[in-house]
């Protein structure tokens, strides 16, 4: 959690008549996820859903932004740089019990959109292409599923339990795991080097402004469009070296056969920030997050959803 533009006669009676004879209607999955992008309500939806990715994001950027802080001697904080310390950090403010809810409603909304879209859209013709766009899509709903169920049940819960040594612990365990598995730092490896291969996709999407296809540009002022294709590529870019660090990370523990280097995200930015240069590369980090936050903002206004996929 993606391409592909819109189809604006997907909503008409003639692609419906042309969709049922093609004999790809039968299929009553696909049929009744059509029906339900057919909907006047499924277009608010899939803004909501943006919604609350963008204002995840922010968070996250808000935690990266507090961890480079406290590598300069300011305060910290101990919620993880991850999906579980985003919905921690919510339910610990005032009414956050109820913000994070809405944001793990918000979140499951957005794991709908990616059902949907890995269900009707990505007809490339090549298959491969195809099936791989498809699964990726799959792939985002399962995990903003996750998360919005997590943020859910954190709205239930004892937000002052989980710490970020204690998810530290629980990814160097399970780095450890792999580790032991026949071939494991082989395995390891190659899920540091494929985290790279997201990274270099990110990079090219940014240059090449691959998700202006996204947006209804006839739509926006030349300065919205102007302000949103920047912080774009710089989220995007953001988002590369988020992928990055953890790949750098686990590349290392499968060269090392050490899972203490296995720390996920939160663990190797505090690890960052104890090096020459690490506050200000975490500094730079959250700045690009929080503008891929920006981005979604504008995302969700001017997102084009008939026809769409995710990203």
């Amino acid at each position: 959690m993606e391409a592909g533009d819109v189809v604006a006669v997907t909503s008409g009676p003639a692609y419906r008549d042309q969709y049922a004879s093609s004999g790809q209607g039968g299929d009553s999955v696909r049929g009744a996820a059509r029906g339900i992008e057919q909907k006047p309500w499924w277009k608010r939806v899939v803004k909501v859903g943006i919604g609350a990715r963008a204002f995840a994001y922010l968070v996250l950027a808000y935690i990266v932004a507090r961890i480079a802080m406290g590598a300069l001697g300011e305060q910290s904080t101990s919620n993880p740089a991850s999906g579980q310390g985003v919905a921690k950090a919510v339910a610990q403010q005032s009414g956050g019990h109820v913000a994070v809810f809405l944001l793990g409603v918000g979140l499951l909304l957005y794991a709908a959109f990616c059902v949907v879209d890995a269900l009707l859209h990505h007809d490339e013709k090549k298959q491969a292409k195809k099936w791989w766009k498809r699964a990726l899509s799959a792939y985002t709903a399962v995990l903003y599923g996750a998360f919005g169920v997590y943020c859910i049940l954190t709205a239930f819960s004892d937000t002052s339990r989980k710490t970020s040594g204690e998810q530290g612990r629980k990814q160097t365990q399970w780095t450890a795991r792999v580790l032991d598995w026949p071939a494991g730092q082989v395995w390891l490896f190659i899920a540091g080097v494929a985290l790279f291969v997201a990274a270099a996709v990110l990079v090219v999407r940014a240059a090449k402004r691959k998700f202006r296809k996204y947006l209804e540009e006839g739509r926006m002022s030349p300065r919205v469009h102007q302000v949103a294709m920047t912080v774009g590529v710089i989220g995007m870019l953001g988002r590369a070296a988020f992928y990055s660090v953890i790949g750098w990370f686990i590349v290392k523990a499968a060269l090392e056969d050490d899972p203490k280097n296995g720390k996920g995200f939160d663990g190797s930015a505090r690890a960052l920030a104890g090096n020459d240069g690490g506050a200000t590369f975490l500094w730079l980090m959250a700045a690009a997050l929080a503008c891929f936050g920006v981005y979604l903002v504008f995302e969700a206004i001017y997102r084009k959803v008939a026809g769409t996929s995710t990203r």
